[in-house]
């Protein structure tokens, strides 16, 4: 596999800085609206081109599946199948993003290998057929073709971007092993406990007409703290009462934490990284998982060159 031949992709993270639920549709699914926000932090992906249409997957994680299972893979089966059959690839893996978090971690993936395929294959696909692809496989999916800010509504596949946050740091928190089923987070909704679903129009507004009025970076994320609710924690709660223990817990040191996606891990962002970072070393010294990063500034495709 020649260096010249290969693209590395970087497939970020991403928090939900407000997910409401407005209803449950008649199709099963649950009309949303969601705010989201990629993360510098995110798993690493390397292709190369292989011959007559043959497609294969290598992950350094060995508990993930590597065939039709993984969302990659997917990913890579039907960009090849509506666009490309002669085509095929080898992806590389390398995984960062906790599975099973409320971080996106395979729907990014799969996002960045519909990017690279696309480079890779020269295939100058523009983003509306992506767009339709990603919405098969998943609901976040749509959103990490974008990236960066984003309004995300439907069932996440209607994608509006938003005036790019600066790099507010944000400190990631979860218990190590433990998971949540999305649907089961779904299925476990307190609606009598969701409130009017205002906040993120109201969180729109700030980001699109309100920022202007920030002045000093230290107001930017107690500006945001005004707008911020997740509607799936009732879910996640009533599944894990130890997530509830958690929070409170985090509350108690000083921080604002919020459950990204359908959980369980948690995120609090502070203008202070200094702080943070003190505060995730106290936390790990107690057993969490933790990882500092920051908002997402950019992301792309590109070629690993040869030296």
């Amino acid at each position: 596999m020649s260096p010249q031949n290969i693209l590395e992709l970087h497939a970020p993270a991403k928090i939900n800085l407000s997910l409401e639920i407005l209803y449950r549709r008649d199709d099963g699914f649950h009309e949303l609206k969601t705010v989201m926000q990629e993360l510098a932090f995110g798993d690493l992906l390397h292709m190369a081109e292989m011959p007559e249409g043959h497609l294969k997957l290598y992950c350094d994680d060995p508990v993930l599946p590597t065939g039709k299972e993984n969302l990659a893979f997917q990913a890579a089966s039907l960009l090849r199948d509506h666009y490309a059959p002669t085509r095929g690839a080898s992806l590389t893996l390398y995984k960062r993003i906790p599975v099973a978090a409320g971080l996106g971690g395979g729907s990014s993936d799969a996002a960045a290998v519909l990017k690279g395929l696309n480079k890779l294959w020269k295939l100058n696909l523009q983003l509306e057929p992506l767009q339709e692809l990603a919405a098969e496989l998943g609901s976040d999916v749509p959103f990490f073709l974008h990236g960066k800010t984003a309004l995300a509504a439907g069932r996440g596949e209607r994608i509006a971007p938003l005036p790019t946050l600066p790099p507010i740091p944000v400190l990631l928190i979860s218990l190590p092993g433990q998971v949540l089923s999305t649907a089961l987070v779904y299925r476990s909704l307190r609606w009598d406990k969701i409130k009017s679903g205002e906040n993120t129009g109201n969180l729109i507004w700030l980001l699109t007409e309100g920022w202007e009025r920030i002045k000093d970076k230290n107001d930017w994320v107690p500006q945001l703290y005004h707008f911020m609710i997740n509607d799936l924690e009732t879910g996640a709660f009533a599944l894990a009462g130890n997530l509830s223990s958690l929070k409170e817990e985090l509350q108690q040191m000083g921080l604002m934490p919020l459950l990204s996606g359908s959980g369980p891990t948690f995120f609090a962002l502070c203008p202070d990284s200094d702080k943070l970072r003190a505060m995730g070393d106290e936390l790990s010294a107690k057993g969490y998982r933790v990882i500092l990063t920051t908002f997402a500034q950019e992301s792309g495709v590109r070629n690993q060159d040869a030296e």
